[in-house]
């Protein structure tokens, strides 16, 4: 993107969940396009990926090992914010997403560490980040990486499907009471992501969705070419949120 709204030279971006598969691109994207960026996760191997790495320009990658359902770790992270003189943009794309139980097996402390990692995670990197751009004068952007699980339940998933709609509801609320201060928040939902794209049936536009794509779509509602997006769900899904049923094929002709 060569748009000068798209360079965050400058700019000091948040990216939690960052040694994943949408974590590393959208790491690499922001520091891309001119970025610090701080990569957060609790897999300390995982973000060896970072190291050393180079970017054109003033692009530059710092790595944390925080569990981020931990209080303490929101503070580390904004220990480096204020370090780096503030922040521009917070990604909150933690989650656990292992875990598969029916919801009447499902026991409280799957529960909880599934909240942890994916909501309260969110919850205390986002309160933190806005009180800090409401006592600067200033705004800034939040992101939060959803799912189809928002908004349509999977089986056997039902505390990470809550956790999405969560941060949906987060974001809207951040959109509303603080939109007068422009600080905006948004959600990104993709879905069936793998590194390489590759041809399916199960997406309307018959393949799946890259990592980039995901990370593309972040770049843009972080930037100013969004200025005036705020409280929505961005779907990167290839139409799948607008099929009324998963395989048309199963469809009877009425």
């Amino acid at each position: 993107m060569s748009d000068a709204r798209f360079d965050f030279s400058g700019e000091r971006v948040v990216v939690t969940g960052a040694a994943g598969l949408i974590g590393r691109a959208l790491v690499v994207r922001f520091a891309e396009a001119g970025a610090t960026v701080l990569a957060v996760d609790r897999d300390a191997d995982g973000l060896k990926v970072f190291a050393d790495r180079r970017f054109p320009g003033p692009g530059s990658v710092a790595t944390l090992t925080a569990d981020l359902a931990e209080e303490e770790s929101a503070e580390r992270v904004f220990a480096w914010v204020d370090a780096a003189g503030g922040l521009d943009v917070l990604v909150n794309n933690a989650a656990l997403t292992e875990y598969r139980t029916p919801f009447i097996d499902l026991d409280t402390a799957t529960w909880d560490a599934v909240m942890g990692a994916n909501l309260r995670s969110a919850y205390l990197l986002s309160v933190r980040a806005v009180r800090r751009w409401r006592d600067g004068g200033r705004g800034g952007v939040v992101i939060n990486m959803s799912s189809p699980g928002g908004a349509r339940a999977h089986e056997d998933q039902s505390a990470y499907d809550v956790t999405k709609a969560g941060l949906e509801a987060l974001a809207r609320a951040i959109a509303v009471e603080l939109g007068g201060l422009g600080i905006r928040a948004n959600c990104i939902a993709p879905a069936s992501v793998v590194g390489d794209v590759r041809p399916t049936t199960d997406i309307p536009s018959g393949r799946t969705t890259s990592p980039d794509q995901v990370a593309d779509a972040a770049l843009f509602l972080a930037s100013g070419a969004a200025s005036q997006i705020n409280g929505h769900v961005v779907r990167v899904d290839g139409g799948l949120h607008a099929r009324l049923r998963t395989d048309p094929s199963q469809e009877q002709q009425r």
